[in-house]
């Protein structure tokens, strides 16, 4: 048996320990007999059997607009943004180190890389008009409160977002985390398989990272919206119920509500983050030469000026 045979032996051998590693995993959480985590399992099934994961996967990473969209200019107005931005910290190691903070700026945007992913495999490339629809159809809202019910709440409906809302989100923190980390661990195992164990320069940890942040941002949302900060099981599972039905959703129904865009090009200068999103309004008549146009996250800032002037 030459070298490369015996490589091939040695990664046959290490994916079937990584699948029956799967498979002891599903057992394990089965086996728990929680509530509702019998239908999170199946979900994840049918998930691996479709190829519907691989897709979304592969769609997180791709260049989703086309080429003459530029939509950084409308973030100024978007709601669930600017109050994300003005009451959550922005994320990263210092977050993690320095502050109890568990939900932040990265989090909350999660959402956005989800519903974006969702509609481009119904329809692409993505378009202005596709955006106005995924920021301003107030579908971010719907999931925030709704979760798992979100195609069943009228717009009506819907109670009124507020920066408390998001200060509560600021102080969330886990109560039980075991589920949310047996799943995660149970997800991660699920990924490496339908991607046929990949390399690790070929795994797309971006995706893995999102799907992470964002499962933490919707069981957070579930506590807060139950009049707690801790979050337990039956957040966890929400949360998982929440991320199968969107992804399963067609959400290129949700249509832009036309209050929310009228005037949506007059606004003020801004400096808005390429990377983040982050974005910084400054007075009129002061110069961009006494701002820095590198953001806290190390992104580039872009200038956004008022189309009037």
């Amino acid at each position: 048996m030459g070298i490369v045979d015996k490589m091939e032996e040695q990664l046959d051998k290490r994916a079937r320990k990584r699948q029956q590693d799967m498979e002891n995993l599903f057992t394990y959480l089965k086996n728990l007999n929680i509530p509702d985590l019998d239908e999170i399992l199946s979900e994840v099934r049918i998930m691996m059997e479709s190829g519907f994961y691989n897709s979304l996967i592969n769609t997180m990473s791709n260049d989703k607009f086309d080429k003459d969209v530029d939509f950084l200019g409308d973030l100024p107005k978007h709601r669930v943004g600017i109050l994300a931005h003005d009451n959550l910290r922005r994320g990263g190691i210092f977050t993690t180190i320095f502050t109890k903070s568990i939900i932040t700026v990265q989090d909350t945007l999660t959402l956005y890389s989800f519903i974006e992913s969702v509609y481009y495999i119904h329809k692409n490339p993505l378009e202005k008009e596709d955006l106005l629809n995924i920021y301003f159809s107030r579908l971010d809202e719907l999931l925030i409160f709704g979760l798992d019910s979100f195609d069943d709440i009228d717009l009506e409906d819907l109670p009124d977002i507020t920066p408390e809302y998001f200060q509560a989100l600021n102080r969330v923190y886990w109560e039980d985390k075991k589920l949310y980390d047996d799943l995660k661990r149970l997800m991660f195992e699920v990924m490496d398989f339908i991607l046929n164990y990949p390399a690790v320069t070929e795994w797309p940890s971006k995706y893995r990272v999102t799907e992470d942040f964002f499962i933490q941002f919707l069981t957070a949302c579930n506590a807060v919206n139950g009049n707690r900060l801790g979050m337990r099981t039956e957040d966890v599972i929400k949360a998982y119920k929440t991320f199968f039905k969107l992804i399963k959703t067609d959400v290129t129904e949700y249509k832009a509500i036309p209050n929310l865009i009228e005037d949506l090009d007059d606004h003020g200068p801004y400096l808005v983050c390429k990377k983040c999103g982050a974005y910084y309004q400054f007075p009129y008549g002061e110069s961009i030469d006494e701002y820095s146009d590198i953001c806290e996250c190390g992104g580039k800032l872009k200038y956004l000026g008022n189309p009037r002037e």
